[in-house]
């Protein structure tokens, strides 16, 4: 009997990062059982193998290593590997709820049973630090035809949210491997080009996020970011208004500089985006403008005072929770 649900995590070393383990168990402990788990190792060289062979006594489970192929390779390889009706992803260092599929599995039978035009639904999220301390949430109520929104915004977010159907590959294709990152915002793109989009208005999925390395690779993901953006606006050139798309992008890229407390490369992409258009900057950018003057201490300050607001707040989900 075929599983209803293919759950593809990718891994790199994960073992050495030290979070491999608790991503696999949150699959396992899923109130939803008709699955199966993929592991793929994409070229690991630490001892990521030897760990994810206690998990393969469970049927439900199988372990896949491959040459390294970067992440697009790697979740390729899940999909082609996979048979369920639907196909889920985990990165290595995020962690599910134990309800998240079950939740996912009720909305399409409650929502979308009638609906032939829907291609993937995704979850809100709470951010994790490094030790697994809820930090902010993350939500998006946008559904439907979000492909505009999207271009200006990757509202979707991360790859472990996200529940595509099966047949949905065989019309978009798989993930680009000719991309360094960024993959997801191009797949995303590509599916809401021909179908339906719909969030699961719960906070499901930890999200994992590192502080000390969120600018690290900034140039790789706005270069990639650049390519995906280029390709939207040869292929939609009529729907985006391409100075309205570039000045999102670096501004809404422009806070993880904010987020990394470097304030000073962060008003240098808010001043480019700004230049290219106004219509790109909210309430929200102009308030991390402003706070961006006033020094470290007062903006954690400024963010421990956001971080109790939201958990008050959390049942009606502040737009603005992963900005920063």
């Amino acid at each position: 009997m075929k599983p209803r649900v293919s759950v593809v995590l990718t891994t790199y070393n994960g073992a050495s990062r030290g979070y491999l383990v608790e991503a696999i168990e949150s699959v396992i402990n899923q109130n939803y059982q008709n699955y199966e788990l993929l592991i793929v190792d994409d070229g690991s060289t630490d001892h990521t193998r030897k760990q994810c062979r206690r998990f393969l006594d469970d049927p439900k489970v199988r372990y896949l290593h491959q040459e390294n192929k970067g992440l697009a390779g790697a979740r390729n390889t899940g999909i082609q590997a996979s048979s369920g009706e639907f196909i889920c992803f985990l990165d290595d260092d995020d962690v599910w709820k134990p309800d998240k599929l079950q939740r996912q599995i009720d909305f399409i039978e409650a929502k979308l049973s009638r609906i032939d035009t829907w291609g993937l639904i995704f979850t809100w999220l709470e951010l994790i630090d490094s030790r697994g301390k809820v930090i902010s949430f993350r939500g998006n109520r946008a559904e439907g035809r979000i492909y505009k929104k999207l271009v200006l915004e990757n509202i979707i977010e991360a790859p472990s949210s996200v529940l595509v159907r099966r047949g949905v590959f065989e019309h978009t294709g798989l993930f680009d491997e000719s991309l360094p990152s960024c993959e997801d915002w191009d797949m995303w793109l590509r599916i809401s080009q021909k179908y339906l989009v719909f969030p699961v208005k719960e906070y499901l999925v930890q999200y994992r996020e590192h502080q000390n390395t969120m600018s690290a690779d900034f140039d790789r993901m706005l270069s990639s970011a650049m390519m995906v953006l280029d390709k939207v606006l040869r292929e939609t050139p009529e729907e985006i208004c391409p100075k309205l798309a570039y000045a999102s992008l670096c501004i809404n890229r422009s806070v993880v500089f904010f987020a990394a407390e470097e304030y000073q490369s962060f008003r240098k992409f808010f001043f480019r985006g700004v230049r290219l258009s106004w219509r790109a900057v909210t309430a929200v950018h102009l308030l991390l403008f402003v706070l961006s003057f006033t020094g470290v201490r007062t903006v954690r300050l400024v963010k421990i005072t956001k971080r109790k607001l939201q958990k008050l707040l959390k049942p009606w989900s502040l737009r603005t929770a992963g900005l920063w």
